[in-house]
C-alpha cells in the first residue's frame, strides 16, 4: 500500500494553483485610489477588494495551499523540442517597403513642443477672456472657473463672486493653465512626426464639417431663436454631428467608386439613421425621454417657438413627429449630397494640422467634460461648453501650427554593432 502511494506521487508533478488574487488586489488598489478623488463609495469598495485580494494571495502561500498535482506526461506523448533552421532573413534597407515604417526620420526638438504649448495657451487665454467680456461675466470669470477645477468650494460661490477679482484664484488659474499648456505642447511635439495623414473624407466629412455645421447652428439659433438654443444640450448635439459625419464619410468611401452622388446620398441616409442613436441615449440619460430631441428638431421650424417649454418637448405630439422626421431626413440627404459634390474640390488637410487641430482638441474636450461630470458636476453646469470647445480648437490649431513650422532634427540611422562590442 505504501509502495503504490509512492508510485502515484512519482507520477505526479506539482504545479502552481491558478488564483485571481493579483487581479482582485489590483482592482482594489485602483478603486481605492480613485475614490479619494471621486466618491467615498469607491474607497469602501476598493478597500474591501484590496483586503480580500491581499488575504487571498497570502493564503495561497501557505504550505499545501498554493499548488496542486498534475499527472506527468509520458515521454512518448511530450511535444518535440523546437528545432532550428539556417534560414536567413534579408535585413531592411532604405527604399524597401516597411523600412522605418513607424519611426520618423526627423523629429521636432523638445523646445518646439514647449513653444507650441506656450503660444497655443496664450491664444486660448485670449479667446477665454473674449468670452468673459462678450458674455458680460467679466474677464476674471473664466480664470476663476479654471482655478475651481482643483480648488474645493468654488462651486458653492455665487456667480457674482466668481466674476470678481481674486488674487488667489488668479495665481492658481494661471499656474494650471501654464502647466496644462506645457504638457499638451510637449505631447504635440512628440506625436506630430509619428502621426499618419488622414483620408480627405475623414478629415473633412467626419471632423471639420460637423464642427462648421455645429458652429453655424449655434450662431443661427443665437440670432433667430435663442429660446430653442438654450434648450439644446450642445455637447450631445456635437456628439451626434460627429456620429453623422463619421458614418457618412465611411459610407462615401465604400461606394465612391460606383457613383459619387449615390455614395453621398447613401452616406447621408446611413449617417442620419445612426445619428439618432446618441440623441435617444441622451434623451434617456437626461430624463427628458425619447421624444424630446425629435420635438426640439421640429420646434426649430414651428411658427411659435416661444410657446415651447420643457414639458411640452417631453410629451408625444403626433403632428410634431412627421415634421421632425421630415426635417431630419431632408438635412441628412442634403448634407450627404453636398458632401459628394464639394469634397472632390477640397484640398487635403495636412496630417499634423488634422490631428493637432481637430482630433486632439476633440479628445481633450470629451475627457474634460467626462471628468468634470464626475469630479465636480456643479462646476460643470457653470461652464459655457461651446466657448470651451472653441478655446480648445484655438489652442490645438495654434500649437500644431507652431510645432509644424519649427525646425526638425534628423534621427541618425542605427549603426551595426559587432558581437562583443558595447552599444
Amino acid at each position: 500500500m505504501i509502495e503504490s502511494r509512492r508510485d502515484r506521487e512519482a507520477d505526479m508533478i506539482e504545479m502552481p494553483r491558478p488564483t485571481s488574487a493579483p487581479l482582485v488586489l489590483a482592482t482594489g488598489i485602483c478603486l481605492f485610489a480613485v475614490g479619494w478623488i471621486t466618491s467615498m463609495a469607491f474607497v469602501v469598495v476598493g478597500g474591501v477588494l484590496l483586503a480580500t485580494g491581499l488575504g487571498q494571495w497570502i493564503h495561497s502561500m501557505f504550505p499545501g495551499r498554493g499548488h496542486w498535482s498534475e499527472p506527468r506526461v509520458a515521454p512518448a506523448e511530450r511535444a518535440a523540442p523546437v528545432g532550428t533552421t539556417d534560414v536567413r532573413v534579408e535585413p531592411l534597407r532604405p527604399g524597401m517597403p516597411g523600412y522605418r515604417l513607424r519611426l520618423p526620420t526627423k523629429v521636432h526638438p523638445v523646445s518646439a513642443g514647449m513653444k507650441g504649448g506656450l503660444v497655443g495657451g496664450l491664444a486660448m487665454a485670449l479667446s477665454a477672456v473674449a468670452y468673459g467680456y462678450l458674455s458680460g461675466h467679466g474677464i476674471w470669470y473664466p480664470i476663476n472657473l479654471l482655478a475651481g477645477m482643483i480648488l474645493p468650494g468654488i462651486e458653492r460661490m455665487k456667480e457674482a463672486e466668481i466674476e470678481t477679482y481674486d488674487p488667489r484664484l488668479l495665481a492658481l488659474g494661471v499656474a494650471i493653465h501654464l502647466a496644462i499648456s506645457m504638457v499638451v505642447g510637449l505631447i504635440y511635439g512628440a506625436l506630430m512626426p509619428t502621426l499618419p495623414n488622414l483620408w480627405k473624407p475623414i478629415a473633412w466629412g467626419a471632423l471639420l464639417m460637423p464642427l462648421l455645421w455645429t458652429a453655424a447652428s449655434y450662431l443661427s439659433l443665437d440670432s433667430f431663436n435663442p429660446r430653442i438654443r438654450d434648450l439644446v444640450d450642445w455637447p450631445w448635439f456635437i456628439a451626434s454631428q460627429f456620429v453623422f459625419g463619421m458614418i457618412a464619410a465611411v459610407t462615401f468611401m465604400r461606394f465612391e467608386a460606383r457613383s459619387p452622388i449615390l455614395a453621398g446620398a447613401l452616406g447621408g441616409i446611413a449617417g442620419g439613421l445612426l445619428m439618432t442613436v446618441p440623441a435617444l441615449i441622451w434623451g434617456y440619460l437626461s430624463g427628458h425621454g425619447p421624444w424630446y430631441p425629435l420635438n426640439l428638431l421640429s420646434a426649430m421650424v414651428r411658427r411659435h417657438p416661444d410657446e415651447v417649454s420643457v414639458p411640452v418637448l417631453e410629451a408625444y405630439h403626433p403632428e410634431w413627429l412627421g415634421a421632425g422626421i421630415t426635417v431630419h431626413a431632408g438635412f441628412s440627404v442634403a448634407f450627404g449630397l453636398a458632401f459628394a459634390l464639394v469634397l472632390p474640390w477640397m484640398p487635403t488637410i495636412p496630417g499634423p494640422l488634422a490631428w493637432g487641430g481637430l482630433v486632439m482638441p476633440l479628445l481633450w474636450t470629451a475627457l474634460s467634460y467626462g471628468l468634470m461630470g464626475i469630479v465636480n458636476p456643479a462646476l460643470q453646469t457653470r461652464i459655457d461648453w461651446p466657448w470651451f470647445i472653441v478655446s480648445q480648437f484655438v489652442f490645438g490649431l495654434v500649437a500644431a501650427w507652431v510645432v509644424v513650422r519649427s525646425e526638425q532634427v534628423e534621427v541618425p540611422a542605427a549603426k551595426r554593432v559587432e558581437r562583443g562590442q558595447a552599444w
